[in-house]
């Protein structure tokens, strides 16, 4: 079984601008993201998707491809099928798809790994990442190279521990206070 991972990074963002590109323990989030899923080794592919040359940049840097979007697939009104099935369309020799988001500074490697190992198990057509609530944890999602919209594919959840989503300054600065917490607890 073949498996990419691919980041979403757009470089605009309404709540906060250049979010992508905002430091995380000394990188970019997105970069964080590609040594995230590096360190899982599982992948045989990890790519960056964006309409900002600096994160692609970013993502060259840090050893994952950079993809440019269209100008159709920049806008904030793509869902996320139309992206994946632009970007994923080259890459059908892969049988695993992971959707990685590029904010996800309290991820940690063997979550993936075992994320994986759970969603190859499974039987499901999908699975993804929530938090201690059951709510989408807006992490990542694993799923079989397939043309179908994600949100109808039959999915099982992947509880994470520790999960911050990172849409306002606010969210950062939790994240850091739970990151704080995480490592003193050790």
């Amino acid at each position: 079984m073949k498996s990419v991972c691919y980041i979403q990074a757009r470089g605009g963002s309404k709540r906060i601008p250049h979010k992508n590109k905002l430091l995380w323990r000394g990188v970019p989030f997105v970069a964080d993201a590609i040594l995230t899923a590096e360190a899982s080794c599982i992948f045989d592919l990890i790519m960056v998707s964006s309409d900002d040359k600096e994160i692609l940049d970013i993502a060259r840097q840090f050893g994952a491809l950079p993809v440019l979007r269209s100008d159709k697939m920049s806008g904030d009104t793509i869902t996320d099928t139309e992206l994946a099935t632009e970007i994923l369309k080259p890459l059908k020799k892969f049988d695993v798809v992971c959707k990685l988001y590029p904010c996800i500074p309290l991820l940690h490697p063997i979550d993936l790994t075992k994320a994986y190992q759970m969603f190859m198990t499974s039987g499901a057509e999908a699975l993804r990442a929530v938090d201690v609530n059951g709510i989408d944890a807006g992490a990542f999602w694993f799923y079989n190279m397939t043309d179908k919209p994600l949100d109808t594919l039959d999915k099982i959840d992947y509880t994470l521990d520790i999960s911050q989503d990172i849409n306002t300054y606010e969210d950062i600065e939790e994240a850091r206070k739970k990151d704080e917490t995480y490592r003193l607890l050790g």
